[in-house]
């Protein structure tokens, strides 16, 4: 069987079909535990447009431009690029939660738990200006992580 056909077996609790990334997998990153958040892959859905889609196709909709003028081939490309490296995680709104990088611009994605706890789905993405999530909490930042050696030597 193609590695198509695996895709459209694979699907969200709403029967959309996952994308593949550009290894083939339908998983784009983790959430570990350490993250304080429930560890599961994080999944693009094929999903729906509109105003209240989700999903590739909503962040096609809506951000395209964007994205592209921000020097990614595609949405799939920006979604990739965050979901390996994004450095904060922080509360959105009801149950979504932001994945984000940059100093200057946020590259971000909204992802929620899927119902059943099995993986994180990307709901929606885009670039935006920092002081687009600075008053939400912080769950998780790669800069409060430390490593083994930068903790400080504590001298009895």
């Amino acid at each position: 069987m193609s590695s198509k056909k695996n895709y459209r077996l694979a699907t969200d609790e709403n029967g959309s079909p996952f994308v593949l990334n550009s290894k083939g997998s339908i998983d784009f990153g983790y959430i570990t535990e350490e993250m304080n958040l429930p560890p599961a892959p994080i999944r693009l859905p094929e999903g729906v447009g509109g105003e209240k889609g989700y999903g590739l196709l909503h962040i096609e909709e809506r951000r395209i431009g964007q994205i592209r003028s921000f020097g990614f081939k595609d949405v799939k490309d920006f979604v990739e690029y965050v979901c390996s490296c994004f450095t904060d995680i922080k509360e959105g709104a009801g149950n979504s939660y932001l994945l984000e990088l940059g100093d200057r611009y946020r590259n971000t994605l909204y992802i929620s738990l899927s119902r059943d706890g099995d993986y994180w789905k990307v709901i929606s993405g885009g670039i935006f200006r920092l002081k687009y999530s600075q008053n939400k909490k912080i769950t998780y930042s790669a800069s409060e992580v430390q490593s083994p050696q930068s903790t400080p030597e504590v001298k009895v």
